[in-house]
C-alpha cells in the first residue's frame, strides 16, 4: 500500500531524544524543583499540545481513517511543519515561564518540603532563599489556616458525659446504633480531613526547618539579613530561638548590615534619641515599634549576646583592657559590646516615646557593668588625665550616660506621641522607664564607685555626669518624680538599700568633684550627708 502523503515522524523523534538526554542531565535537586513549579494543568497543558502535535504530524493516516477534522486551508503561508514548530515554541515559553515564576500549590507542599530540606542538608543556602522568599507569605497563611470542618465534628461528636450519673455508680447508658453509626462517620470525616490537612502541617515543617537551624541562620544574617526580618513574622520564629541566633551572628559578624547601619545611624532626634530613617531597614524594623521589639524578644537576644560575650570571650577582653588607641574613632563600629548598648539605648528611647508600660529589661546595664568591671584590672595609674584609659573605661561611662539620657528623655515626651489607648489607661505613667532609668543607674553606682578597678579621677568623672543629670532634672518641676526616683536610686537604692561603705565613698567622691557642679546639687548633698547621720 503506498501513503498519499509522506509523514516525516523526524522531528518527534528530534523532541523525544532531547527530552530524553534533558531530562538523564537534570540533578535529583532539579527534578523537584521542576515537579514543585509543575501543577497538574501544567503538565495538562503540555500533553495538549503533545497531542496536537501527533494529531498534525499524524493527520494523513487520520484522514484516512475518516478522524480527521478539517479548520479550511492553512493561511498566512503556514504549514503542518510551521505549526508544529510555534506549538513547540509556546509550550517552551511557557515552561520556562512556570519555572521562573512558580506557585506553591497546597498539593505541592510535600515536594516543597523535600526540596528545601535537599537544598538545606547540602548547604545550598542561596539557592533556598531563591525558592523560599517569594512562596513565604503563602506558607504562612497555610500554616495558619484553620480547618472549620474538624472543630465541627469535635462540637457534634463530643461525648456526653452525665457526672452526676457516675458518681451514684448508675450504669452508663448504651448507646443507640444510630448514634454509634454517627459517630463512625464523624470520625471517618475527620480522619479524611486531618489527611487533607496534612499541607499545613507540612508548611509548619518547612518554616521550622528554616528558623531552628543556627548554622543557616548564621548564614542568614551576613548574606540575607532582609530576609530574616521576614521570617521574624512568623510563629514559628517567635517561638523559637530564632531572634537570639540572629542578633548573635549579626554581631559575629563586623561587615553585617547591622554595623553598616549602626555606623551611618549618627543623627539625633530630640536629646540623645537617634533618628530611624527608612533607608536603616534593620534598625527600623526592630524598633520603630516598642511593643514589636518586645515580642520579638529583643531585649532578650541583645542582652544575653552582650553578657555572653563580657563572660566568654576572652580575646575580646584583652583587647578591651589595652590603651584606647583607635577605638573611639572606628574600632567601637566594630565592637559588639559598644553595637549592643547602642541597640539597647536605641530601643528604650523608643519605648519611653511611645509611653510603653515596660522597663524592656534596660537593667541589662547593671549587669553589663558587673561583668565589665570583673574584666578589668585593679587600677595602677591613679594619676591619668586621660578621659578613657581604654574600651572598658568608655563602655562604663557609655552605660553611665544613656542611662542618665533616658532618665531626662521623658523631657522631650510627646503626648501625641503616645496612642489614645496607652494615654488613658488605667495607671499610665508617662515616666515609668525614666525612673526605672534611675535604677539601674543607682545599681551600676554601686558597682562603680567602691571598685578598686578605677582610679578616683575615673569615678569622680562618673559621678559629675550623673549629678549634671539629677541638675537637670530637679529644674523641671514637671520632672519631680523622676528627681526624686533618681536621687533615692544612687544614694539609698530602691530594689535594696544601698551599703553604709558605698554612701561613704559616694560622699568621698562626691566632694571631690568640681566645686561648681557641687554647689547646684545642695539637695543631692543634704540627702546624702542624711543618710549617713
Amino acid at each position: 500500500m503506498t501513503a498519499t502523503a509522506p509523514i516525516d515522524t523526524t522531528s518527534l523523534l528530534t523532541i523525544l531524544g532531547v527530552i530524553a538526554a534533558v531530562w538523564a542531565l537534570i540533578s535529583p535537586t532539579n527534578r523537584l524543583r521542576l515537579r514543585f513549579c509543575m501543577t497538574w494543568w501544567d503538565w495538562g497543558i503540555g500533553s495538549l499540545v503533545f497531542l496536537i502535535i501527533h494529531y498534525l504530524v499524524f493527520a494523513p493516516t487520520f484522514q484516512s481513517l475518516g478522524l480527521y477534522y478539517s479548520l479550511g486551508p492553512w493561511k498566512w503561508g503556514l504549514d503542518s511543519g510551521s505549526a508544529v514548530y510555534l506549538l513547540l515554541l509556546f509550550v517552551a515559553l511557557y515552561f520556562f515561564w512556570r519555572t521562573r515564576f512558580p506557585t506553591l500549590a497546597r498539593g505541592r507542599v510535600a515536594i516543597f518540603l523535600e526540596l528545601i530540606e535537599n537544598l538545606h542538608l547540602t548547604n545550598r543556602y542561596d539557592d533556598l532563599v531563591l525558592l523560599v522568599e517569594p512562596q513565604l507569605l503563602k506558607l504562612i497563611s497555610l500554616t495558619r489556616q484553620q480547618s472549620w470542618l474538624s472543630s465541627l465534628i469535635d462540637r457534634l461528636n463530643h461525648p456526653h458525659i452525665d457526672v452526676a450519673s457516675l458518681l451514684r455508680g448508675d450504669a452508663p447508658k448504651a448507646q443507640s446504633s444510630w448514634s454509634k453509626y454517627l459517630s463512625s462517620l464523624l470520625r471517618f470525616l475527620k480522619h479524611w480531613n486531618s489527611a487533607h490537612s496534612r499541607a499545613s502541617i507540612q508548611a509548619h515543617e518547612i518554616l521550622l526547618n528554616l528558623v531552628t537551624s543556627p548554622k543557616l541562620t548564621t548564614h542568614l544574617a551576613g548574606a540575607h539579613p532582609h530576609f530574616c526580618l521576614k521570617l521574624l513574622g512568623t510563629d514559628e520564629a517567635i517561638q523559637s530561638d530564632f531572634i537570639e541566633h540572629y542578633i548573635d551572628a549579626l554581631l559575629d559578624t563586623p561587615g553585617s548590615r547591622l554595623y553598616v547601619e549602626l555606623r551611618n545611624n549618627q543623627n539625633l532626634n530630640g536629646g540623645n534619641r537617634l533618628h530611624l530613617p527608612e533607608n536603616n531597614r534593620l534598625l527600623r524594623f526592630f524598633f520603630a515599634d516598642a511593643d514589636a521589639a518586645l515580642k520579638y524578644g529583643m531585649d532578650k537576644a541583645i542582652g544575653e549576646a552582650v553578657c555572653r560575650r563580657l563572660d566568654e570571650d576572652a580575646q575580646l577582653a584583652g583587647s578591651l583592657n589595652e590603651p584606647l588607641g583607635s577605638y573611639y574613632e572606628t574600632r567601637r563600629f566594630r565592637c559588639p559590646i559598644n553595637s549592643g548598648i547602642t541597640l539597647f539605648e536605641i530601643m528604650v528611647h523608643e519605648g519611653i516615646h511611645q509611653g510603653l508600660q515596660d522597663h524592656m529589661w534596660l537593667h541589662y546595664f547593671g549587669y553589663f557593668a558587673k561583668k565589665i568591671l570583673k574584666q578589668m584590672p585593679v587600677a595602677v595609674n591613679q594619676e591619668s588625665h586621660e578621659e578613657w584609659q581604654t574600651p572598658f573605661h568608655y563602655l562604663l561611662y557609655r552605660l553611665i550616660s544613656i542611662a542618665t539620657d533616658w532618665a531626662e528623655q521623658c523631657a522631650r515626651l510627646k503626648s501625641s506621641e503616645i496612642s489614645e489607648a496607652v494615654r488613658t489607661a488605667d495607671g499610665f505613667d508617662r515616666h515609668y522607664i525614666s525612673k526605672e532609668a534611675a535604677t539601674v543607674l543607682g545599681l551600676m553606682l554601686e558597682d562603680v564607685i567602691p571598685t578598686e578597678k578605677l582610679s578616683t579621677a575615673f569615678k569622680i568623672y562618673l559621678l559629675e555626669v550623673v549629678i549634671r543629670s539629677h541638675i537637670t532634672l530637679q529644674r523641671d518641676p514637671a520632672l519631680a518624680d523622676v528627681a526624686s526616683s533618681f536621687m533615692t536610686a544612687v544614694i539609698l537604692g530602691t530594689t535594696s538599700e544601698t551599703t553604709l561603705s558605698y554612701r561613704v565613698e559616694l560622699r568621698t567622691v562626691f566632694r571631690r568633684i568640681d566645686h561648681r557642679i557641687r554647689d547646684q546639687a545642695s539637695d543631692f548633698e543634704q540627702t546624702l550627708d542624711a543618710s549617713l547621720a
